[in-house]
Order: structure tokens, then sequence, then C-alpha cells
């Protein structure tokens, strides 16, 4: 890991610091996440572009982030995971299903995303998942898997400003578990 000084605005320091407090998270762990989640898009997007022409010079560069968006990256490929892990309404039973199924769900999400299996495979980590007062590794996510409560509640914890939508998506996954209807465990 390289360490480098970034210089930052009043104004986006603030920011940082705010949204860093909201997460529950330090603001270097923070703006490291942010950073690395604009990168890891950009760096993808870069790849597979092809190159273009404007004002009569050549450049692979994709525009710049989209800063619409409110769900973060890591964020959207762990619901995009979840999603494959509780295909057809089911939880897994054994912690070794809940890996086996992770391990698929990885491949597939980045396929779909275009992106290396290790990108997505780097979202489920302590350093983008992590709070202060929780040890976590993938041991404990994949075990998560087969306490959804958990993970959810975990998700919600992490990324506060995306709760609802943390919500949403785990009572599509899993209606039963979430709205009172008849859930599966395998």
């Amino acid at each position: 890991m390289k360490i480098i000084k970034l210089p930052l605005s009043d104004s986006a320091y603030q920011k940082a610091l705010d949204l860093a407090a909201a997460s529950a998270i330090p603001l270097e762990a923070y703006l490291l996440t942010e950073i690395q989640d604009m990168l890891d898009k950009t760096y993808c997007k870069s790849t597979t572009s092809t190159r273009s022409v404007e004002n009569g010079i050549h450049s692979n560069f994709p525009p710049g982030p989209n800063f619409r968006s409110t769900m973060p990256d890591t964020l959207e490929q762990v619901l995009a995971v979840s999603e494959y892990v509780y295909k057809d309404n089911v939880v897994p039973a054994s912690e070794m299903y809940a890996g086996n199924l992770f391990r698929q769900a990885v491949l597939v999400v980045s396929q779909e995303r275009n992106i290396n299996a290790t990108t997505v495979r780097d979202k489920f980590n302590e350093r983008r998942l992590g709070l202060p007062d929780a040890d976590l590794n993938l041991d404990v996510i994949i075990s998560w898997f087969c306490k959804p409560e958990r993970l959810r509640d975990h998700l919600c914890r992490k990324f506060p400003n995306c709760v609802s939508a943390i919500h949403e998506r785990f009572a599509k996954f899993l209606p039963g578990r979430f709205d009172g209807a008849t859930t599966q465990t395998i």
C-alpha cells in the first residue's frame, strides 16, 4: 500500500468529515474507500473503452465520475452478490453451501459488470465493509449469508444513507424473511 498526501478544500474536507462520521468510520478509511471505488470504476471503463478522438487528441480516458449515484460501488456489488446467493428466495442452511454460492456469485457478478472477480471479491473485506466495533473477515460475511438479518443490519450501519434501498433489496431477495411470506432454507 502506498501513502499519499491529498490536499482538500475546506468545504470538501468538511463534507468528507461529515460523510465519514455518518458512516461511523475514520475519515482516512472513508476517503480511501471512495477513491478506490472511483478508480476501480474509471479503470474498468478505460480498459474496455475504445480510443476516442476529441479535438484531434486520442484519449483512452472515460468521462469523469458520476456523482449522481447515491449508492457506492461497494454496496452495489455486495447487493448483487447477495441477490445471487439468495436466488429463488432461498437462504443457505450451511456456511459451506453459502461459501460455494458466494464464489459462484462473485464470478457471475464480475462477468455481468465486465470487471475482474478480484474487484468484486475485494468489496467483502474489512477495509470496505468494516466498522470500528465489528471484527470482520470473509468467513464472518459468509456466515451472515446464512443469517440475512445480520448481513442486512451490518450493511445498514455501514451505509446509513442507503438504509431504505438495502431494506428494499433484501425484501426483494427474501420476501418471506422480511414481509411475512414463506422463505426456504436449503
